[in-house]
């Protein structure tokens, strides 16, 4: 599952938006929205701080 896809189904299962999650982040709702919407790959620290807030695995291996 891309990370978008997985980002976006866990948002969803959490009831949680792109403004609330980058809040929970403490990161820009503009980045967090690319991040979700697939237009961006997030950076490492990025996929942690979100996959924290919303429940997922560490960074996968194939992760740039």
């Amino acid at each position: 599952m891309p990370v978008c896809n997985a980002f976006s189904s866990a948002l969803a299962k959490k009831g949680m938006n792109a403004q609330q999650l980058a809040i929970a982040t403490q990161s820009d709702q503009g980045r967090i929205s690319q991040i979700c919407a697939g237009t961006v790959t997030p950076t490492s620290a990025e996929y942690s701080k979100i996959a924290s807030a919303l429940g997922l695995s560490s960074v996968p291996a194939s992760h740039p």
